[in-house]
């Protein structure tokens, strides 16, 4: 469930919960009408009762699953940022002529890591804004390496890549910022540019 429509909803029933019980202190017709009633009252303030408890634990345990993910994903989003540089400096290596099966290579193994990563990348916003700058950045990845199998990469062409690579770096510092320290260098692996 969706967190803004959880908890709009449990306002509501505490809303209703709170007027209910306002009413039935301040108004004695409304008072004398659920005394005759008594069925019908415990069973409507035992409904909201219910329904404000559920809509607040369910809130609770989406809140710490939320917290759990969070470093699965920047794990996930770190190894695609790490595969998305080693990519990006095949291309830009490119203009040897051994360089040119490494560069496809490695932007063949960014498409499969986005495929495998995008569904747990896509419900954290961090990640979906980090997700959607590595898409733009594969797709100048991906003209890069046209272009450079049939020349060489002009100049406009590096400084977009490196352009592209800089905005990405930008968009997975909040990820970074998830995983220890120690542990950011070894998931990362070594800079390619």
């Amino acid at each position: 469930m969706n967190a803004l429509v959880r908890r709009l909803a449990a306002a509501a029933v505490a809303l209703t919960l709170f007027g209910l019980i306002a009413s039935d202190l301040w108004i004695g017709g409304f008072r004398a009408w659920w005394d005759q009633h008594s069925l019908t009252a415990s069973i409507v303030s035992s409904l909201l009762v219910l329904a404000l408890t559920g809509l607040i634990v369910d809130d609770v345990v989406a809140r710490r699953q939320r917290r759990q993910r969070a470093v699965s994903v920047a794990v996930q989003g770190l190894i695609v940022f790490g595969q998305a540089r080693r990519a990006c400096g095949a291309i830009l290596r490119s203009d040897l002529d051994d360089a040119r099966p490494s560069a496809v290579e490695e932007l063949r193994s960014l498409a499969g890591m986005l495929l495998t990563a995008s569904p747990s990348l896509f419900d954290d916003p961090e990640a979906h804004r980090f997700l959607e700058q590595v898409e733009r950045s594969s797709v100048s990845m991906f003209r890069a390496a046209r272009a450079s199998s049939e020349s060489v990469l002009n100049a406009n062409d590096r400084e977009r890549l490196k352009a592209e690579m800089a905005q990405l770096k930008v968009t997975v510092q909040p990820l970074l910022m998830r995983i220890p320290l120690q542990d950011r260098a070894l998931l990362e692996g070594p800079s390619e540019d």
